[in-house]
């Protein structure tokens, strides 16, 4: 969705990065509820010293995902059970810029999720197995 070279082309900057800030900013505030962009959110932000017009047309791709799928979002129900839940999950080498893996969890209280995270582990591990046990072992540390 981003461009993913770091050389900067000049010629095919954006002039108006307050624009361009603004719409970031109306992305950021959505990502309360709509998780699911948080990602390529996590993108425009890392070209906000310098964006492109690719880069603004990929931020305007996720306003209109936004707008078609205006129904969904995170729902809070009354809980009949009172149980704490954690989930965790991590892709191997995700990146292939940095062959760094992303990690993320999520913890739940009855059916209402109640916290989440997802980021670049810091290592570089050689077997996908190393970092569903490190992002494991990152959930047991949260959860205690």
């Amino acid at each position: 969705m981003f461009a993913t070279s770091n050389v900067i082309d000049i010629s095919h900057l954006f002039d108006d990065t307050s624009l361009y800030r603004i719409t970031f900013g109306v992305l950021q505030y959505a990502t309360v509820t709509r998780l699911g962009i948080s990602s390529s959110v996590n993108k425009a932000y890392q070209k906000m010293k310098a964006p492109t017009e690719d880069d603004l047309t990929a931020v305007k791709r996720i306003l209109r995902y936004l707008s078609g799928t205006l129904g969904y979002g995170l729902q809070f129900r009354r809980a009949t059970s009172l149980h704490l839940q954690a989930y965790s999950d991590a892709d191997w080498t995700g990146d292939y810029l940095d062959k760094r893996s992303t990690s993320g969890m999520v913890f739940l209280f009855g059916p209402n999720l109640i916290s989440w995270c997802s980021g670049k582990q810091n290592t570089t591990l050689r077997s996908s197995n190393k970092y569903e046990y490190r992002a494991l072992e990152n959930v047991i540390s949260e959860l205690l």
